[in-house]
């Protein structure tokens, strides 16, 4: 994975809009999977989410602090346009649909994951900043701890602590809406299923259509500007 950071600067700082492809490529997946599960297997909605997520992302990017972790925000940012999406009918129908998206039967050995997927992303969505980082890193952009170490500003041994940590703490959100699993459980699922790959040719239409999107707020701006100061003509 390209740094994200650098990726950033490029396309905010230098309006390379190559950048910003390879980064819709490098965490469309994660966006998708995070979107799906929240949309209860709606693929449909779920690439909705996706789009809004990444036009955001290129409307915003230059308000974004210089220390932003990326996937931690687009995690977040995924579960608020999520949650704007969805109504309490679909809330209450979540588990109903992942069943069904997933073509699980009660005794299937997945069904640890089929109790887990529809109430991961808000767990997630709960932990403190720094915690949620350290989940997304490990589990979601798959990075060793050395590297979680290194985008903490951390340790190995400290990135460690602090995965574990966060494990604990999201197991105890997840045990009071009757989700039980171990540590170790959670942390292999995790590891396992929290990103599925998105639809070929996604990343490649996100990023097309969220960088027309800001190129047609920038004309228009240009126009309103045009017109205030008698120069549009």
């Amino acid at each position: 994975m390209m740094d994200s950071a650098q990726l950033l600067r490029d396309y905010t700082e230098k309006g390379n809009e190559f950048a910003f492809s390879v980064l819709v490529g490098n965490y469309v997946s994660l966006v998708y999977s995070t979107a799906l599960r929240r949309a209860g297997g709606n693929d449909a909605l779920a690439r909705d989410i996706v789009q809004t997520v990444f036009t955001d992302l290129a409307q915003k990017a230059s308000g974004l602090p210089a220390e932003v972790q990326l996937g931690g925000w687009l995690h977040h940012h995924t579960c608020y346009v999520a949650s704007n999406h969805l109504r309490s009918e679909r809330r209450r129908q979540t588990r109903e649909q992942v069943a069904a998206a997933m073509n699980l039967s009660p005794d299937s050995p997945d069904q640890s994951w089929q109790e887990l997927a529809p109430a991961l992303d808000e767990a997630i969505d709960s932990l403190e900043p720094q915690d949620r980082s350290a989940i997304i890193l490990r589990f979601f952009e798959q990075r060793d701890f050395q590297s979680v170490g290194t985008m903490l500003g951390v340790s190995d041994d400290a990135a460690q602590k602090r995965v574990s940590r966060a494990l604990e703490r999201l197991r105890e959100w997840l045990v009071k809406r009757e989700v039980t699993l171990s540590v170790a459980g959670l942390g292999t699922l995790l590891g396992a299923q929290a990103v599925s790959a998105a639809p070929l040719g996604l990343a490649a239409t996100v990023a097309r259509t969220a960088l027309t999107s800001v190129a047609s707020q920038g004309l228009l701006h240009w126009l309103i500007s045009g017109v205030r100061t008698g120069k549009a003509a």
